[in-house]
């Protein structure tokens, strides 16, 4: 039997972030004192470092600034080729995440793109992304 894809850490600094996934809703960290949008979600502003920090929703668009297809997975649940991505959201923060809903010979850099949530399991939902053009 092969390996499941772990399950993301839903504790601490992360929780907020994967319950609102669960409802369908990109969060991101952002600094009451400057301004400063952050992910991941950390105790200090990287721009200021107050500590006056809150979850707020994103944009949930963005472009990708750079990305690999996976041919071999390492996990069961994953078919592969899949598409692993660097993607800078409009709020300037980046994610690693996957796209997903296309062709992997078709996406560039810079290619604008959506959130969309798959279901992993237990409840979990992750954050993917889908070509912009097709939302």
């Amino acid at each position: 039997m092969g390996l499941e894809r772990p399950l993301p850490e839903t504790n601490g600094l992360a929780d907020t972030f994967w319950k609102a996934a669960g409802e369908e809703t990109l969060l991101i960290q952002k600094c009451r004192t400057c301004q400063h949008h952050q992910h991941y979600a950390r105790p200090l502003c990287l721009r200021c470092e107050s500590s006056d920090l809150e979850m707020v929703p994103a944009s949930g668009t963005g472009v990708v600034a750079s990305y690999t297809v996976i041919h071999r997975s390492p996990y069961t649940d994953i078919t592969t080729p899949y598409v692993l991505a660097l993607i800078r959201l409009e709020e300037g923060v980046t994610m690693l995440s996957h796209i997903v809903e296309t062709d992997p010979s078709s996406i560039t850099c810079d290619m604008r793109v959506a959130v969309k949530f798959a279901p992993l399991r237990d409840g979990v939902k992750l954050p993917v992304f889908v070509p912009a053009s097709e939302v």
